[in-house]
């Protein structure tokens, strides 16, 4: 072999060599696609928080979103239930949702004859704000449930609020509460203060919702507010999510449990002045999302483990 011959030989090698030194060098400086962390994927509710509105992502489709909000609420239902806050078959949660066929919206709700505890994301109807009628799923809510929570969302609308969820409730102690001839919250405990002039009263009660006027009556008493004692019923609680409204309602039936107990004990309560109070809600509400979500995502992973029913099918 010539020496031209072996000179283009080695120069060759030692290119080659070069090349894949340097090759190697760039992958092991990067992590492998396995080893890298996969993203965890923004949720309903941040992709609005973040917005700051109640719009939905253009990057999900509309079944996506509908299915997420069903999973949301049928957790709801059931992660209440498991806390003895449900009621035979009645009392009702609701959140919007985009409609599967792309067209508006849908008001998510459950079928009459469910108990909570059988709630799951498929088992939900979705119901025409406008009509009042199913135009997804199987069954029919409950009359009272449509009267009561179309015209709260439809209210809301005409007022510019961004209220995403409607949730209706005979728990113990706030039922207790509204049956008193005065039921006022009264600031005597840290629960109670992060309710501070955020509750509605209602001294109005004539029966039944059986008809849309009653739904309309109520969303104008609770004007803006996000919770309303209804003399001797219950409660109804409003908010921006799934989350936010299951928070409200476990930490209002708490500090409605403390008061009934406080005052069963016949001593004098103990009030919080207004000014203590404002300042335990401002900083209880300044954390209040990311609080509402962390909880109830806790408590999606312990009801996953203990209910029959797969909440997400």
């Amino acid at each position: 072999m010539s020496v031209g011959c072996v000179h283009k030989l080695l120069t060759s090698l030692y290119r080659w060599q070069c090349l894949n030194i340097s090759t190697r060098r760039m992958y092991s400086a990067r992590p492998s696609r396995l080893s890298r962390p996969r993203p965890r994927p923004i949720l309903a509710w941040e992709r609005r928080s973040q917005r700051g509105r109640a719009t939905w992502s253009e990057e999900a489709s509309c079944v996506e979103m509908n299915k997420q909000q069903r999973e949301e609420l049928a957790a709801a239902y059931q992660a209440l239930d498991s806390f003895g806050l449900s009621e035979g078959i009645n009392n009702h949660l609701s959140t919007k949702a985009p409609a599967r066929n792309g067209k508006g919206e849908v008001i998510l709700l459950f079928p009459y004859g469910l108990h909570w505890n059988e709630v799951t994301a498929s088992r939900l109807v979705g119901v025409d704000m406008a009509s009042g009628t199913v135009v997804e799923g199987v069954g029919e809510p409950e009359t009272t449930a449509v009267n009561i929570h179309c015209q709260v969302y439809q209210e809301a609308l005409k007022s510019g609020s961004s209220i995403n969820t409607v949730f209706h409730l005979h728990t113990p102690y706030c039922s207790a509460l509204s049956c008193l001839q005065d039921p006022t919250l009264r600031m005597i405990h840290q629960n109670s203060a992060r309710f501070f002039g955020d509750v509605a009263y209602d001294d109005g009660y004539e029966g039944l919702a059986m008809d849309t006027e009653e739904g309309c009556r109520l969303a104008r008493i609770m004007s803006g507010k996000s919770v309303l004692i209804m003399g001797n019923h219950g409660i109804l609680v409003t908010d921006e999510t799934v989350a936010r409204a299951f928070n409200t309602t476990y930490y209002l039936e708490r500090a409605a449990m403390v008061q009934i107990l406080a005052m069963s004990s016949g001593a004098k309560l103990s009030e919080l002045d207004d000014a203590g109070a404002s300042l335990v809600r401002t900083q209880i509400m300044a954390n209040y999302t990311k609080d509402s979500t962390l909880y109830f995502e806790a408590i999606k992973r312990l009801i996953r483990i203990k209910s029959p029913y797969d909440y997400t099918e």
